[in-house]
């Protein structure tokens, strides 16, 4: 289940927008990104167009 982003959120890649993709442990391409309306971070599938869930994002990181 990934997470529901709405028209309206203002994502950007973090890190002041320096932020590259990159690819993981288990084959994905993610952006780390920033909300600069709620100040959340959420990685971002570059390749299904789909921002992860935590657990998504823990277990695509090889990190759970």
């Amino acid at each position: 289940m990934s997470t529901v982003v709405s028209a309206s959120d203002d994502w950007v890649p973090a890190c002041g927008g320096t932020e590259t993709p990159f690819t993981t442990r288990t084959g994905r391409v993610l952006l780390y990104m920033w909300n600069r309306t709620t100040g959340e971070h959420a990685y971002y599938d570059v390749a299904q167009d789909i921002f992860l869930t935590s657990e998504e994002a823990c277990a695509a990181l090889d990190m759970c």
